[in-house]
């Protein structure tokens, strides 16, 4: 795993991303610009897309990206409060925007490698955009000059069993994590949230 340490901070309605430097642990620094240069090509690959964050500007040595302000915050801590009436009328367009993205970058040749709830923006335009690439993997991207990179993220027990964890992610892992996501969507409760990590384990190899 890499270091995938960040710095935000919101200039107007512009919320900028960048590289967190420890001048004392220079190694550490390594590995979090090796996070922040993967997002920042991820975007690159992925372009546009209306259930994608809204990237604006990208350091052109890679070092921060730029992403709209996002007033709601994302899916986990907007749902609850927003009240149970307004969840009810909207929850299925959000999992079809959640579903929508990972097919997209799936198509771009992108694993994410962390998907769950929290990493879904929810924006003033009421699309759900999918945030959070510094973990991620891709193909070959010859357009962009990108060389096939393995994904350095791990989701959380709940989400990435049974995936081996000593293996790159796939979209079949991806997927899986998905699934768990939404579960969280509808029922407000991560999968198996009152076990610990081991007894999570312990399940999925029975």
């Amino acid at each position: 795993m890499v270091g995938m340490s960040a710095t935000t901070s919101r200039i107007g309605n512009i919320m900028r991303k960048e590289c967190h430097i420890l001048l004392d642990e220079p190694d550490i620094t390594a590995q979090n610009f090796t996070a922040c240069r993967t997002e920042a090509e991820v975007y690159l690959i992925l372009g546009s897309h209306q259930c994608i964050a809204k990237c604006s500007n990208i350091d052109p040595e890679k070092k921060y990206i730029e992403l709209e302000y996002h007033s709601n915050g994302n899916l986990k801590g907007y749902w609850p409060a927003t009240g149970q009436a307004s969840r009810k009328k909207t929850c299925d367009i959000e999992r079809y925007q959640m579903i929508q993205s990972v097919a997209y970058i799936h198509s771009k040749g992108v694993r994410h490698s962390d998907i769950r709830l929290d990493q879904w923006l929810a924006y003033a335009d009421h699309n759900a955009r999918l945030s959070d690439f510094n973990a991620s993997g891709f193909d070959d991207q010859p357009d962009l000059n990108l060389r096939r990179r393995p994904a350095q993220g791990l989701e959380s027990p709940s989400h990435y069993l049974p995936r081996n964890p000593g293996l790159d992610s796939t979209v079949e892992s991806d997927l899986f994590a998905l699934g768990s996501a939404l579960y969280e969507l509808v029922t407000n409760y991560r999968p198996y949230e009152t076990l610990s990590n081991e007894s999570i384990e312990a399940r999925f190899r029975e």
